[in-house]
């Protein structure tokens, strides 16, 4: 890649020449290496959206199919995973901000990952098989064990082991972008990384999803395949620059938990910090009942392929939509956006609720079902645009990974709670309703409440932000402040 380290690590920041533009720390671009950085990222980010979109959507119908209750769908899907989150992802964060090798701070990460992710993703997709093998073999001296229940055990070890290296890439790929695409380039190249994302949701939506049930093995090998060499691709393409040395390590016997002390001491430093935290928490307990909404849409009439087909579309309707949405969160900031944002979804969420009171016909079901569709889908851009953009408004950036960190653990802690509460709720509602699956109607209910909760932080990081400087005045607050 045409980048080069620059001689002036370090030295005073001077008015931003012409050429400054295509400049990132020590690293200086030419237009065709920018180019060039630009394909090989975005190359990466959409074979990584597309396995980060086959295993949750696919993984719910196979545990269904096997018997797994809800709370064990959650527990599996949501809840493990992120207690996992919680504890790993400040960890690998921290380590990786320190992190000094000879491809740089992130992406040695990154390629001892992704050979990992690529194996278990397809153990994830013989899991039926290798489940059923598995089964013979103890069916012997364990005859009250069945078929199903030990492919959904198995379905959570693998989970377990996937979801260990995943945490590396889906930790440290967000931090790269910081290390090597210049400022001045950042908001363009957020845009394209969310319409390549949509892209990838689309294409699986559209054509492989209605395969999920009778291939789920060639499919998850398939998207395994093609991710593990893409990514391994892109890590040995992309070039980072040099780092100053990181801060002296504190000496003395308890150096670790020196260092867990100063962590939470600094993320959860000041209000605003803190309120972010909390926003980030609730509104990720909302999302945990997103995996049951295929279900809910089964419960009204619809099949596989119309949900595929709904969710394609929308997916490629967010792509076009993505770039102008970027813009606008550059115009009004995205902490506005997000406020807009969270208004759309609680309006979708209410509106969802007609389910419960109104028997569709099929073909009417599906109408409304695709029209609810495409009223959330301006909120759903508005709010990817603007998130990671919050994030690096807001944190200060020479921790930002510390701080994305500290974010992600109380994401963490939404979805692991959430998680298992919501699975538990929609066990509840199944109990007073004997409906086939009708109580999956009540899953918007869910999202109702936590978003209008969540939103409620929002509007006070919003105040707190304007107190703090807002568009004008706004310096991420030091993290020796107190609040």
């Amino acid at each position: 890649m045409s980048a080069t380290p620059s001689r002036t690590f370090g030295a005073e920041p001077e008015p931003l020449k012409p050429e400054d533009r295509f400049r990132c720390g020590t690293l200086i671009y030419t237009r065709a290496g920018l180019f060039t950085l630009f394909a090989w990222l975005l190359w990466g980010d959409f074979c990584f959206y597309l396995m980060e979109t086959v295993w949750p959507n696919v993984l719910p119908l196979l545990l269904k199919a096997e018997g797994a209750p809800n709370y064990v769908l959650a527990l599996v899907i949501t809840s493990i995973p992120s207690a996992m989150n919680f504890v790993l992802n400040p960890i690998i964060s921290t380590i990786s901000d320190r992190y000094r090798g000879r491809r740089g701070r992130r992406i040695p990460f990154l390629l001892l990952a992704t050979p990992f992710v690529t194996l278990f993703l397809v153990l994830l997709g013989f899991s039926r098989e290798l489940g059923g093998w598995i089964h013979h073999l103890l069916s012997g001296p364990f005859p009250e064990l069945t078929s199903g229940a030990v492919t959904v055990s198995l379905i959570s070890l693998l989970v377990i082991c996937f979801r260990f290296f995943e945490l590396f890439i889906n930790t440290v790929f967000w931090y790269l972008f910081n290390d090597v695409v210049p400022v001045a380039f950042m908001g363009r190249f957020l845009g394209m990384f969310r319409v390549v994302g949509a892209v990838a949701g689309a294409l699986f939506n559209f054509f492989l999803f209605r395969y999920s049930e009778s291939h789920t093995s060639i499919l998850f090998f398939g998207v395994a395949i093609l991710y593990g060499s893409a990514f391994m691709m892109m890590s040995l393409k992309v070039k980072e620059g040099s780092y100053p040395p990181p801060d002296p390590v504190p000496e003395g016997r308890f150096k670790a938990l020196s260092h867990i002390k100063t962590f939470f001491r600094e993320s959860f430093s000041h209000k605003i910090y803190r309120l972010i935290y909390g926003y980030t928490t609730l509104f990720y307990a909302a999302g945990t009942i997103q995996i049951f909404m295929i279900f809910m849409a089964f419960s009204v009439g619809l099949t596989i392929d119309e949900v595929g087909k709904v969710a394609g579309i929308a997916a490629l309707v967010s792509a076009a939509l993505m770039y102008p949405f970027g813009a606008l969160v550059d115009r009004f900031h995205p902490l506005r956006v997000i406020l807009l944002a969270q208004a759309g979804f609680c309006l979708v969420a209410f509106c969802q609720l007609i389910f419960l009171f109104v028997e569709f016909s099929k073909p009417t079901a599906f109408w409304v079902y695709a029209g609810l569709a495409a009223l959330a889908l301006p909120f759903t851009v508005a709010n990817a645009a603007a998130g990671l953009p919050l994030a690096m408004r807001l944190f200060p950036h020479d921790r930002f990974g510390q701080f994305c960190a500290a974010n992600a653990m109380c994401g963490a802690v939404g979805i692991t709670v959430g998680g298992l509460l919501a699975g538990g709720f929609l066990d509840l509602m199944k109990a007073y309703f004997e409906k086939e699956n009708f109580y999956y109607r009540f899953a918007p209910l869910w999202s109702l409440v936590f978003i209008a909760l969540s939103g409620c932080l929002t509007i006070l990081v919003f105040r707190e932000w304007k107190r703090l400087g807002g568009d004008k005045g706004y310096v991420p607050p030091s993290v020796s402040s107190q609040s």
